[in-house]
């Protein structure tokens, strides 16, 4: 066991968010939340290994169990929960950590931003302006940002579900509308891509300096949308265990991030601004 207190705010948050945003079906749910519960009340088991393999196993029958229809954060999740689980069997948990929180990052937004770039259908602007249609806790932004009535985005939804509609979804769709699912597709690759290459990034120069700055960035944006909160708190855990110790307001602004997130989900603010317009 590892008797330091460096990495405690970063396994604090990651079992915050597995009580946050409980995981699981009935069989492993019950369970997760008991362990993730253990580890915050009871200071031993935080930094106990045998706590983060256990949460290791879970998480990882939870995607068993959904398998194949498990979402990608679960998978990251499982990863997660075992670099934590072998960091602390380590002398130098602290570093380990930091090492994998960095390498999963960057590998993560490498991906994304690979699969996004490869896919015409993702680049021409289509998947988010289907998406703002179909999927109505996407509707705020779609009324708030891009111009979209409660009735047009119902019409919308049916004509993707196979209804009638003449020229198809675009006659639909405003100008500000498809502005705005071509500004969210751009500056997600370009971000996620900054994100890649600073986090992978093999020297300490001034290009690894600015991986906080992209990632808490697409923390505060990308997350003030209908997204999974789950996902962006397992990135505010990484980016903090990868985080050095003295960067102090750096690690505030991660803390700050997680909390902003727990807003977001909590604060449909997007309904709100377009309830006002």
């Amino acid at each position: 066991m590892v008797a330091g207190t460096g990495i405690d705010l970063v396994l604090r948050l990651t079992l915050v968010l597995l009580v946050l945003q409980p995981v699981g079906g009935p069989a492993v749910r019950p369970w997760i939340l008991l362990l993730a519960a253990a580890g915050l009340v009871w200071g031993p088991a935080l930094r106990h290994p045998a706590l983060w393999f256990a949460l290791t196993l879970l998480t990882a029958l939870r995607v068993i169990a959904d398998w194949p229809l498990s979402d990608n954060h679960a998978y990251l999740l499982v990863y997660w929960c075992l670099a934590i689980g072998i960091a602390l069997t380590l002398p130098d948990a602290e570093n380990a950590l930091s090492l994998n929180g960095r390498l999963l990052i960057g590998l993560v937004f490498a991906l994304a931003a690979g699969w996004k770039s490869l896919s015409p259908d993702y680049m021409d602007g289509t998947f988010f302006r289907v998406t703002m249609i179909r999927e109505d806790r996407f509707a705020g932004l779609a009324m708030a940002l891009g111009g979209m009535s409660e009735e047009t985005l119902a019409v919308g939804r049916e004509y993707l579900a196979g209804g009638p509609l003449r020229n198809g979804v675009a006659a639909l769709e405003t100008v500000a509308f498809r502005r705005l699912a071509g500004v969210i597709t751009w500056a997600t690759v370009a971000l996620e891509a900054a994100i890649a290459v600073t986090f992978l990034w093999p020297r300490r120069d001034w290009i690894s300096r600015h991986r906080d700055v992209f990632l808490i960035a697409f923390l505060v944006l990308a997350y003030a949308g209908p997204t999974v909160a789950g996902f962006g708190w397992l990135l505010v855990a990484m980016g903090l265990a990868q985080c050095e110790r003295e960067r102090r307001i750096t690690r505030t602004f991660y803390v700050v991030a997680f909390g902003l997130i727990l807003v977001y989900r909590e604060l449909p603010w997007l309904s709100m601004l377009a309830a006002r317009g």
